[in-house]
């Protein structure tokens, strides 16, 4: 056979063997492939759903401490916005006054929310009948004294009468604080002069009977004889007592 004849068979040859190899390989291309784009893909998304899912737990926690910061910047700034006004007070109301932390509410009487219970005693120069107060106003007086604590009577408990006044314009009207709520504390005696010029004036203590001094906030007088009270009482922390 010519040598020409037999590059051409050898060539036809091969062809046709490229060809039916190619064909024969065809089935496991395409499941290669199969495997490529969709079990490898799924595999894929699934590493990237759970990185998506373990960076957006990340985020939340970070939102998470962002958010207890913020609340204890927030705290930070009040309790110091509370202690200024304590310094400021001592700073601006005549006498010695002694910073007292409260202890509870109730006193040694469980369930008599007029009485407060501070960290203050007589080893701290406390003594009974002491003026207790807030820059926001007049809180009570000492009812009793440990060496250690005192108990404070406020003056939402009706044992405590106050003499009090109310600044109208041009005129004053008295009366007597007795008792009442962490709000609102009632006045007796009061003239019915109060309800008409007097909603909205300001309550000072008035100094009668001598046990409180004159001028002390009590709170603004809405009618009815109730008087709003300026302190809260439900959230004490920190009182004063005059020594």
């Amino acid at each position: 056979m010519p040598l020409f004849a037999v590059a051409v068979a050898l060539a036809a040859s091969y062809m046709v063997f490229r060809s039916a190899t190619a064909e024969s390989v065809y089935p496991f291309e395409k499941a290669v492939r199969f495997f490529r784009t969709s079990i490898v893909s799924r595999i894929a998304g699934a590493f990237r759903g759970a990185e998506a899912r373990a960076e957006n737990a990340r985020l939340k926690r970070q939102v998470m401490s962002l958010a207890v910061l913020v609340d204890d910047v927030d705290r930070l700034e009040k309790e110091n916005a509370r202690l200024r006004g304590l310094l400021d007070f001592k700073a601006r109301v005549p006498g010695r006054w002694i910073a007292a932390g409260v202890l509870s509410r109730g006193g040694g009487a469980v369930g008599n929310q007029g009485m407060l219970r501070i960290d203050r005693g007589s080893l701290a120069g406390v003594r009974k009948d002491a003026i207790v107060a807030v820059p926001e106003g007049l809180v009570g007086k000492v009812a009793s004294v440990t060496a250690h604590t005192a108990e404070v009577l406020l003056l939402t408990d009706q044992r405590l009468n106050v003499s009090c006044v109310v600044e109208m314009p041009g005129a004053k009207v008295y009366g007597v604080l007795s008792g009442g709520t962490d709000d609102r504390i009632s006045v007796k005696y009061m003239t019915s002069e109060a309800d008409g010029k007097g909603v909205g004036s300001r309550v000072l203590t008035s100094g009668l009977g001598g046990v409180f001094p004159p001028g002390f906030v009590v709170g603004d007088y809405i009618g009815d004889g109730a008087v709003a009270s300026r302190v809260d009482f439900s959230s004490l922390e920190e009182v004063l007592v005059l020594e």
